[in-house]
């Protein structure tokens, strides 16, 4: 049971008309939606997703303008869930974000530190990326104004180029270090513990550069592989392979042979893409090659001045 159907039919058949009749004024100029922090919000909820911060409910967002609006606007949704309560009434938990009322600049600050779309290199840089997944998740119910939405859009265009760029440049440097280098060196070492670190390292950048070249922010870790299965470009394929990696268990030779098998093959794939895309015409599988191609192409001064292996 997917809550976030559930919440847009809510908001419309229930929470929309009253609003509208006892706002008629401020209506026009509020956006609603389900977008953040959330199983729901990515559309990954299940029925393990039930136990804690789980129910139907949305955000109202206003403009600077109509700040002072924001606790009478509160009020109303507190008695609106008193007196018409949703089908699914959410179950919070100390750790949970519960969707509140809040200014549009007030909630993409608290996610990406500023209140639009950011105008620099730097400041696109300042968010980690899993918290532009979460501004971009969910979906708009309403949005009156436009503004909410008009923010959502810049940023779901994704990062500029130059920035997709160093960080593909990084992911390929990690992923020739990690599974393409250091894996064999460890395992003959029989260092089993780094040997873990290793497999886990890769798979998190292998999954980082499969999301850059589809253009789409990486969620949390814990819906990192899971989102990895929408993806179109490389998304299944990969999802397939890092499963079997994770899990091949032992560390006998045949397993470590097995999982060196599964790395390059999922290295080859994303080789492949890499000169599809236009990003390296580099011929060696040696991903370190390839990331360093990349780096030539950036525009950016201070980006391209940066060691290739830093993002």
């Amino acid at each position: 049971m997917r809550l976030l159907p559930q919440a847009r039919a809510y908001w419309k058949e229930t929470a929309e008309p009253d609003l509208r009749q006892k706002f008629p004024r401020l209506f026009p100029r509020i956006a609603a939606g389900l977008v953040g922090n959330g199983s729901e919000c990515f559309g990954y909820d299940d029925r393990y997703s039930q136990d804690h911060d789980w129910g139907i409910d949305f955000f109202l967002w206003v403009e600077e303008a109509d700040r002072e609006s924001i606790p009478e606007l509160s009020r109303w949704k507190e008695a609106l869930f008193v007196h018409s309560p949703p089908p699914v009434l959410r179950r919070p938990s100390p750790y949970g974000i519960p969707p509140e009322i809040m200014t549009v600049g007030d909630f993409y600050r608290s996610l990406i530190g500023c209140a639009g779309v950011p105008e620099t290199i730097r400041q696109w840089r300042l968010a980690p990326e899993v918290y532009y997944a979460m501004a971009t998740n969910g979906a708009v119910f309403w949005d009156g104004s436009g503004h909410f939405s008009a923010v959502r859009s810049g940023l779901q265009a994704y990062y500029p180029e130059d920035l997709r760029r160093k960080k593909i440049a990084a992911r390929c440097m990690a992923l020739a270090q990690t599974g393409q280098y250091n894996l064999s060196r460890t395992v003959d070492r029989e260092d089993w513990v780094t040997v873990r670190i290793i497999l886990a390292e890769f798979s998190r950048e292998a999954m980082g550069l499969v999301y850059h070249l589809n253009r789409v922010y990486r969620p949390y870790y814990k819906w990192m592989w899971r989102g990895l299965t929408d993806l179109p470009i490389l998304g299944m394929q990969c999802a397939a392979l890092l499963r079997d990696l994770a899990r091949t268990e032992g560390m006998d030779t045949d397993a470590c042979r097995y999982r060196q098998e599964i790395i390059n093959r999922l290295c080859r794939l994303l080789v492949l893409e890499l000169r599809r895309q236009g990003l390296s015409a580099k011929q060696d599988w040696f991903l370190a090659e390839h990331g360093r191609a990349v780096q030539q192409t950036i525009w950016d001064r201070t980006l391209r001045r940066m060691p290739p292996q830093f993002e």
